[in-house]
């Protein structure tokens, strides 16, 4: 038996993934600043902002006030190929215009992008 979700939880739930992908970010920053150098450290905490950009990408489509009749599941097919366009950008002008280090931005990504599933699966049971 499962229970009707209310379209403020979801809004709510949505907008709060960023906040958190960018706490987890700063703690894995802190971790590489302290066991790799300030570099990995800077690298790390990009990898999270892509990963929290992409998030609120998401949330905004999901939560756009102006298409309300439109079914849910259709708002996060949207949300998510354009978070998808969103994060390639992103590390396309990570990678070509910014001297990160490549493993520390992709860890700091992967390690945010897992919250964001993790929060999605546990926050809508």
């Amino acid at each position: 038996m499962t229970t009707e979700i209310s379209w403020q939880e979801v809004k709510k739930t949505v907008f709060k993934i960023p906040l958190y992908q960018m706490m987890i970010g700063v703690l894995t920053a802190v971790f590489f600043w302290l066991f790799q150098s300030q570099a990995a450290a800077v690298s790390a905490l990009a990898g999270a902002a892509i990963s929290a950009i992409g998030s609120l990408t998401f949330a905004f489509i999901v939560a756009w006030p102006f298409a309300k009749d439109q079914a849910m599941v259709g708002k996060m097919a949207k949300g998510e190929i354009l978070k998808f366009i969103v994060i390639g950008a992103l590390f396309y002008l990570a990678v070509t215009q910014f001297s990160f280090q490549l493993m520390a931005l992709l860890i700091g990504f992967i390690i945010t992008l897992l919250a964001f599933w993790v929060a999605l699966l546990t926050s809508f049971k």
